[in-house]
């Protein structure tokens, strides 16, 4: 029986503005994925998600795989699936299937990997104690020794100009941002001490609506054009600041006849779980505004939230299309 205590609240981060440097610092890619905590034990295997919930039945490749190293071990990681050259969230999120036979079909279809980047208790020994470079030479001689087919070592670098490349040069690939990690350090279950930054981006959007009021507005709903020339829905905004609000206020304005939106608009257009409905107020989709976004951008549409910047009066709406770059 492995010593830690499973399921456990798995070590986090906590977002910073820039990567920290110097010789105690390492750095791991941000793949968009689910976070996994997983236990093997006597040949049976079992998934956790960072809320603690079960994923064991969803990936019944990656217990397979776990079962397949014959140790006990404690591992933290991320499930990812790749499809058609980059990281698919939205694949990896149509897993979740609520029949086993379900499961097992898309393992086929839509198969998952496990990136590992943590090693936690081997063969009874409690791990977390070690320095994190102690632990990740541990991982090393495991994962080296044998990998089976669905398990991945993430990759790591010391140097912050990798880091930064991963940044600027792999988003289309699904990265979204670096992961800086002391060497020194322990893991601490439950605690926020790595430092996570995210790859931002600029875009151009076209509002839609907004959460409030037209004279109040709190927060932007946007779009872009689809290939048929329909404004779809395409994310919303971050609480908008007192001075974008009242420069807001100024520039939009109610539709004069019909709007390409329904009156409320299904919660996972925004990428979230679907829960009820949301409420706004339409406006007429004839103001382009520029966005910071980070990279997790799928089905045409931003997963999380944007931070509004600036009006961009220079462009037309008919402009914004679902095809322009990020």
């Amino acid at each position: 029986m492995s010593p830690v205590s499973y399921p456990l609240p798995p070590m986090a981060a906590v977002s910073t503005g820039e990567l920290p440097v110097g010789e105690k610092w390492v750095y791991e890619p941000k793949f968009d994925g689910f976070r996994c905590l997983a236990h093997a034990v006597a040949g049976r295997a079992r998934l956790h998600s960072r809320q603690l919930r079960s994923l064991t039945r969803y990936f019944p490749e990656i217990v397979a795989a776990l079962a397949e190293l014959g140790e006990d071990v404690v591992l933290d990681g991320e499930l990812v699936v790749w499809q058609q050259g980059r990281l698919d969230f939205a694949a990896l999120q149509e897993r979740l299937q609520p029949s086993t036979a379900g499961a097992g079909r898309l393992a086929i279809a839509k198969p998952a990997a496990y990136v590992v980047f943590d090693l936690l208790a081997r063969q009874g020994t409690d791990l977390r104690p070690l320095p994190w470079t102690e632990r990740r030479g541990r991982l090393e001689g495991l994962l080296g020794a044998r990998l089976p087919h669905g398990l991945v070592l993430m990759p790591t670098a010391a140097d912050p100009a990798v880091g930064r490349l991963w940044m600027r040069e792999h988003t289309a690939s699904g990265i979204e941002g670096v992961v800086a990690k002391r060497v020194d350090q322990p893991y601490r279950a439950g605690a926020r001490a790595w430092r996570k930054v995210k790859t931002r981006l600029t875009a151009e959007a076209v509002v839609g609506g907004v959460l409030g009021t037209l004279e109040e507005p709190e927060a932007l709903i946007v779009g872009r054009y689809g290939a048929h020339g329909r404004l779809r829905v395409a994310g919303r905004t971050t609480p908008l600041p007192a001075a974008a609000r009242a420069h807001l206020r100024d520039v939009l304005t109610a539709p004069a006849g019909d709007h390409p939106w329904p009156g409320v608009i299904p919660s996972a257009r925004f990428g979230q779980r679907p829960s009820e409905p949301v409420a706004y107020v339409q406006v007429a989709p004839s103001v382009v505004v520029e966005l910071e976004v980070d990279t997790a951008f799928e089905q045409d549409r931003w997963r999380h939230p944007a931070r509004f910047m600036r009006s961009r009066p220079d462009l037309h709406p008919e402009e914004i299309t679902q095809a322009s770059s990020q």
